[in-house]
């Protein structure tokens, strides 16, 4: 009996219930969509790239010592096949005669002198020679001009110490008899072949002259020339040459003739 009463109770307890309940209805969903928009993109600046960081050990590491003399570093022979030709530098022939550039002057055209027997084919005037001034101009040919320089060089500079810086000049070409007397043969001043030094000057300023000075260093610069001209004739050889030094490259048999 008691049963049956407790399984009717429960019964309409779970009949109220279940009324109870129909009245709970879901929530309706929104009318609207929900929309899902991405997260915006972060601006981009400047990118930094930063250097590591240098390891501890190495922060500590001593400095290598550099030292005091570094080593030589010697080129390496360039092979022959490749080495560049090299031109042999010539002095400038600009205001040269006689195709040295020892010689300085200018050419002149042919000369005939009044006498029969004077004349030279091919004359220079030669206003310096091996970098000593002729005062004034000689006009001679090439061979004395060529004979003169080569003496200046090794004969007249070694005995005067290199301080020679002119030559005074008494006679170049001149159409006239050997020391000018009547009727002696034309002189080798007539064909240009011969020149008369009356002294020098030298560097200090001094002028030596053959009439005054003539002494031990003129008579060494006179000797050293025997050779490269064929006659030097000077004080005391013919009493023609007391005041002078003459000087040619005329052949005129025998040898040379130096006094």
């Amino acid at each position: 009996m008691r049963l049956a009463l407790a399984a009717v109770l429960l019964t309409c307890g779970l009949a109220r219930a279940e009324a109870d309940l129909g009245h709970i209805r879901p929530m309706p969903r929104p009318f609207a969509a929900i929309l899902i928009h991405p997260m915006p993109r972060p601006a981009l600046g400047p990118t930094l790239i930063r250097p590591m960081p240098r390891p501890s050990v190495m922060a500590h590491a001593p400095t290598p010592a550099v030292p005091d003399e570094l080593p030589q570093i010697r080129p390496v022979k360039r092979p022959d096949f490749i080495k560049p030709t090299q031109k042999a530098i010539s002095p400038s022939l600009t205001g040269s005669v006689c195709q040295s550039p020892e010689i300085k002057g200018k050419d002149l055209p042919p000369v005939k002198g009044h006498i029969k027997g004077c004349r030279v084919p091919e004359p220079v005037l030669v206003s310096e020679v091996s970098g000593v001034k002729l005062v004034p101009p000689a006009t001679i040919n090439c061979a004395e001009a060529m004979a003169l320089s080569h003496w200046v060089t090794h004969g007249l500079q070694p005995a005067f110490d290199n301080t020679v810086v002119r030559l005074n000049v008494a006679d170049s070409y001149s159409c006239r008899s050997r020391n000018n007397v009547p009727g002696n043969k034309v002189s080798v001043h007539g064909l240009g072949q011969a020149i008369d030094i009356a002294g020098f000057k030298l560097s200090d300023g001094r002028t030596l002259t053959v009439a005054d000075d003539y002494g031990r260093q003129m008579k060494a610069a006179q000797k050293a020339g025997c050779g490269t001209f064929h006659t030097i004739l000077g004080p005391g050889s013919d009493g023609y040459h007391e005041n002078h030094i003459h000087f040619d490259v005329a052949s005129h048999g025998g040898g040379d003739y130096c006094r």
